[in-house]
């Protein structure tokens, strides 16, 4: 009939596609397993050009915007000092961020095992918190009784807990104690720097005076009887350093759980290695080649010792059978070589063979700024570890956070600029840490440096995210598909979206309502990476 309404079909399909992908909308999160040699589509893999930093004031909390020579995304995840913060719990609460508010180090993830939840240091009133892993609104306060613990890699809601003589696993989201052990001293994890194996099974912890070390198995497998069977090894006290430094600066099960690796403090440090017993949980030095590279004084390879790097981290190389490997900064030449045994010429980024202390080049050598610390905390993107670079001007990689790939290679990913200023600073050191799926980088500054009229303080610390994922890939999966559909549709015609949140993500072009604009922002980029 002429005077029947007309339909608008366009506006029809949407509203039916929204109803079928309500039943999607709570699609749990969780990441695959990388292939070593995948790079990430559109970043730069140049390792020779020196960009110029650009001048970029900071930014609002929440609000992203895109690095003009990388073409990645940053988004500040705090807010500012003395501003309130609410979380939703339970219990739900409120306070306010602090001058000093980010995760606290390299080595240490603060996204969770399925990335759901982010932890955050915060010296504000609210205290340490737990954000939603994607959209970065405040979840959770920390639990009662939270000291030094690290995430299980594993389990995605548990953080594993050393508080004096106590070892515990606590769901963070209930303060639910899942299991607990009692140790022979009170211990702490590395001291700061340790971690669990990759497994999430095994845990060496240093006496609180970092003087000795036992081995802990949080989860025996057959043919030993299942936790809550207590599985804790000798306490080890044979130490011995060239320094006559008796003490480590820190110590930490390798990521197979094969190794024990210890850091002793004084002038010069050094890297040393135990084998751990399978049986018997005793550690004991392992013994390195005569004739493998050393630092310093040429020390006893009988006893352990490798050739030694600074800000370093553990992980499993997939180029080399999974060895485990630890990559770091390389020392200065007065205390150790730049050349390997087979005489390559080693760049800053350097990797080390726990087995028998074969020095392997990560970066290539040349007009190279000097790296500082090194993340390998990307465990589902095996291969590759991430650096800040200290700022040099017209040097490559001046002020910037990449990814080197460990096959000896040289192979690089470039992703942003840090802008922070962090000269005898410590908070404001950048301590980068990718996401498990190596795709987001979560790093620190105080944006003092390259801002232009918009800078930051040498004060104030704060956390920021780098993400590589496309505009409207709300899931952090890579690719926008059909989950991220979802999520946008249980957000669709909100109004009510602000800082950092932005209705799950959803309000993608930070109006304050869920729109057909952002809808054309996410289609545009459908199935693309």
């Amino acid at each position: 009939m002429n005077g029947a309404p007309k339909i608008n079909r366009a506006g029809l399909d949407f509203g039916l596609l929204i109803i079928v992908l309500f039943t999607l909308s709570n699609f749990g999160y969780g990441f695959e397993t990388l292939d070593p040699n995948y790079t990430i589509p559109g970043v730069i893999t140049d390792s020779n050009t020196v960009f110029t930093i650009p001048s970029v004031a900071k930014p609002d909390y929440g609000v992203s915007f895109v690095d003009s020579t990388f073409g990645t995304r940053v988004t500040r995840i705090v807010g500012d000092s003395n501003t309130s913060v609410s979380w939703e719990g339970p219990p739900s609460g409120s306070g306010t961020w602090g001058l000093d508010a980010r995760h606290h180090y390299s080595k240490d993830q603060p996204w969770n095992a399925d990335g759901t939840l982010i932890a955050i240091q915060n010296n504000g009133t609210a205290g340490d918190l737990y954000l939603d892993g994607h959209t970065y609104k405040p979840r959770y306060k920390q639990y009662s009784g939270k000291k030094d613990d690290r995430w299980h890699p594993k389990l995605p809601n548990v953080r594993i807990n050393v508080n004096g003589t106590t070892l515990e696993w606590v769901d963070v989201t209930t303060g639910t104690r899942l299991r607990t052990w009692t140790l022979p001293f009170s211990a702490t994890f590395g001291p700061s720097e340790g971690n669990p194996s990759f497994d999430g099974r095994f845990v060496v912890l240093s006496t609180s005076n970092a003087s000795s070390a036992c081995v802990v198995d949080m989860d025996p497998q057959p043919p030993l009887d299942p936790y809550p069977y207590k599985r804790i090894g000798p306490v080890y006290t044979g130490v011995y350093s060239p320094d006559s430094n008796v003490t480590f600066d820190w110590v930490s099960v390798s990521p197979s759980g094969k190794y024990c690796v210890a850091t002793y403090g004084g002038v010069t440090s050094h890297l040393r290695v135990f084998d751990i017993n399978p049986d018997t949980l005793v550690i004991s030095p392992r013994p390195m080649p005569a004739d493998s590279l050393e630092c310093y004084c040429h020390l006893d390879t009988t006893q352990g010792w490798i050739y030694h790097l600074s800000h370093a981290d553990m992980t499993l190389n997939p180029f080399d059978s999974n060895e485990d490997v630890i990559v770091g900064q390389i020392r200065s030449q007065t205390y150790c070589p730049w050349t390997n045994k087979e005489g390559v010429a080693l760049g800053g980024v350097v990797m080390v063979r726990l087995k028998d202390n074969k020095v392997i080049r990560g970066t290539i050598p040349g007009n190279e700024a000097q790296p500082h610390h090194i993340s390998t905390r990307d465990y589902y993107r095996p291969g590759w570890a991430y650096a800040s670079y200290y700022t040099s001007t017209g040097k490559r990689f001046t002020g910037e956070v990449i990814a080197v790939k460990l096959d000896g290679s040289g192979t690089v990913e470039r992703y942003v600029h840090h802008h922070s200023y962090w000269s005898g600073i410590y908070r404001a050191e950048v301590h980068p840490v990718p996401s498990p799926d190596g795709r987001r980088v979560i790093f620190a500054s105080d944006w003092y440096v390259n801002c232009g009229s918009g800078c930051g303080t040498t004060t104030n610390f704060q956390d920021y995210v780098m993400e590589t994922t496309p505009v409207g890939d709300l899931t952090h999966s890579g690719s926008v598909d059909m989950i991220d559909l979802a999520k946008f549709a249980d957000n669709w015609l909100s109004t009510d979206c602000i800082t950092p949140d932005w209705c799950s993500g959803a309000d993608l072009d930070t109006s304050g309502s869920v729109s057909f604009q952002d809808l054309k922002r996410l289609t545009d980029n459908w199935l693309g990476e």
